[in-house]
């Protein structure tokens, strides 16, 4: 437990050290057990069989096998029974206590793992794969719980009883004992061989498989543009090549694991073999008795069954030691953005914002923003337009801290955001987005996930606020439509009036608007832009605009062109530059007036 890739793992099985230390002591007194179930059988071939005397010192413990030898036997015979019965309720014991210790282990590591990755920074987030992070989270986590169990189950218990059965061989007979023990460097050199080919195997297999459930979480959860276009069989042939792979990891995994099984069992025929050979020579030559040699071979049965064990356990194992690492590396990540040493609270309610000669990339010497500077004051819209990749969608991710900028400073009443506490920043700030995000659960809860607390009853006063009520309404449910995953169940214009409702009930003094109306049909659209005229009075509301028709009555216009702003004024004297503004704009009409199937839209 020394290694660094499994240091994290230490905090989470001391706080279970209580279950695990009774189950290690249930463990002990199994092993203990296990060294006494072959000596009943030792005195019923030397003692009842035989009719060997007794040891002096079982004088008056067990009956004298020359004048009552049924007696000895019958007594030998509830000896069995009763250890075997104290050694299933061991069992019982001790597996409940490892198992539901490995639960409880497995439940803490999940949900510190799933709260960490929802507190890391979209730069993170957007490197990776959904389907990768649940593997990790799933997949990986589930690995750990098989892990601690089988150490728990399976290693724990036969480390002690090969301890115990050493020590017991060294004192009947420590020639004989030497070289049924000299097998046990052989079997756990075979072990580790295979151990370490296997664990290398396996963390390609899990790279592989992570790939394959990317991939397949990538195209099913866009399955209707795979099916609008009829690109099933292109996506077969994706699914095929990143699976192939896998396959091969996994072939070699096997390969790996049936070998190891059979080194293991040839191993242990030759050494069984010897020692029978050699046991049977000295029963013969009077220096062991039958039934001492059954001892030794019922406790070379005791060293051999953990080996197996690993035979059988080695794909555990070795899919644990890559789960673990996997594991690390993501709580090993760190979030880009965070509060700083210094960060300090802002209480109350934020009245302006300000971009100060703001520059930021993605990727360090890649800029996608340059010199930015504009003020957002409450009761003022600002409306972002340009084409696509312009960066507007950028600069709106500035102002909660999705990002920090490379250069340049956003304020907030005159406070550097990266000086103000992360989640003080995030509660100034409203989002309602293009495509919105909904959750699996009733409307009404969608919308009341903009403020917690907030209660069915403020949820519809938001949506009446809004003017969606009686859309939401006239739904089967109303209010209590449970929404299917990602909001599938709703159109697009139902998804968009949850979202604006969202960020009414909100009520932050900022809000961002991506286009929020863009999804809305013509009556809609005017009831919804009444509300969010009613939204934006007495806040600060900047608009990432994508049909302009949207941003005619904005406070001010900026035109964005490759991360610069180009121009910015009103909607009027934009056009009276006859500059870029006035370009799109008739363009705009232009397109109106002659659509096309595949329209652009600025």
């Amino acid at each position: 437990m020394n290694d660094p890739a499994i240091y994290w793992l230490r905090p989470y099985l001391r706080a279970e050290w209580r279950a695990l230390s009774l189950g290690a002591g249930v463990t002990l007194a199994r092993a203990g057990g296990l060294l006494l179930l072959p000596w009943p059988l030792k005195f019923i071939i030397d003692n009842v069989i035989f009719q060997r005397r007794l040891a002096p010192w079982l004088d008056g413990i067990l009956p004298d096998p020359l004048t009552h030898r049924m007696a000895l036997l019958n007594t030998l015979g509830l000896i069995m029974l009763a250890l075997g019965a104290i050694d299933a309720a061991l069992v019982f014991f001790g597996n409940r206590l490892f198992l539901d210790a490995g639960q409880r282990i497995v439940f803490a590591i999940r949900f510190d793992l799933f709260a960490h990755l929802q507190r890391l920074s979209l730069a993170f987030h957007r490197g990776q794969r959904a389907g990768e992070l649940m593997t990790r989270l799933n997949g990986d986590v589930r690995q750990l719980q098989d892990f601690i169990t089988a150490i728990g189950i399976d290693l724990l218990p036969h480390a002690l009883t090969i301890f115990g059965m050493a020590t017991v061989m060294t004192i009947i007979d420590w020639h004989f004992a030497l070289i049924v023990l000299s097998l046990a460097p052989v079997l756990f050199w075979i072990a580790q061989h295979y151990a370490a080919k296997l664990r290398h195997a396996m963390r390609q297999v899990r790279r592989h498989e992570t790939t394959l459930a990317g991939v397949a979480q990538e195209v099913l959860s866009g399955v209707q543009i795979v099916q609008a276009f009829g690109r099933e069989p292109h996506e077969d042939q994706r699914f095929t090549l990143h699976a192939a792979p896998s396959l091969e990891a996994g072939l070699y995994a096997n390969a790996m694991q049936s070998q190891f099984a059979p080194a293991m069992n040839l191993a242990i025929a030759a050494g069984t073999g010897a020692i029978a050979w050699y046991g049977a020579a000295a029963v013969i030559h009077g220096r062991l008795t039958p039934g001492e040699l059954l001892i030794f071979l019922a406790y070379l049965r005791g060293i051999a069954t953990p080996a197996r064990q690993l035979a059988k356990g080695g794909r555990i194992f070795g899919r644990a030691a890559v789960a673990i690492e996997r594991i690390g590396e993501y709580r090993a990540a760190r979030s880009t953005v965070t509060d700083a040493p210094t960060a300090i609270p802002f209480p109350g309610r934020a009245s302006h914002i300000e971009f100060r000669e703001v520059s930021f990339g993605y990727r360090p010497g890649h800029a996608v923003l340059h010199d930015i500077s504009f003020s957002l004051a409450p009761g003022k819209t600002v409306a972002l337009v340009g084409a696509t990749g312009s960066g507007k969608s950028t600069i709106a991710s500035l102002i909660p801290r999705f990002y920090d900028p490379t250069s340049g400073a956003v304020l907030l009443d005159g406070h550097d955001l990266r000086g103000l506490r992360l989640a003080d920043v995030r509660h100034q700030v409203a989002l309602v987005q293009q495509e919105p995000v909904l959750f699996q659960a009733a409307i009404w809860e969608n919308i009341a996930y903009g403020r917690e607390g907030a209660g069915r009853d403020e949820a519809i006063a938001a949506a009446r606020a809004v003017g969606v009520e009686s859309l939401i309404a006239a739904l089967p449910d109303g209010f209590d439509t449970l929404v299917a995953e990602r909001g599938h169940s709703l159109s697009g214009g139902q998804r968009q009036c949850v979202a604006i409702a969202r960020a009414m009930l909100c009520d932050a003094p900022v809000v961002i608007l991506d286009e929020p109306s863009s999804s809305l049909d013509a009556a809609t659209e005017r009831r919804v832009m009444a509300a969010l005229d009613r939204l934006t009075a007495n806040r600060a509301a900047l608009v990432i605009a994508h049909r302009l028709s949207t941003v005619r009555a904005a406070d001010q216009i900026l035109v964005l062109d490759q991360g610069r702003i180009v121009q910015r004024g009103t909607h009027e004297s934009l056009l009276a530059d006859d500059g870029p503004y006035a370009a799109l704009w008739q363009a705009l009409n232009t397109t109106t007036a002659t659509p096309s199937p595949c329209q652009a839209v600025p």
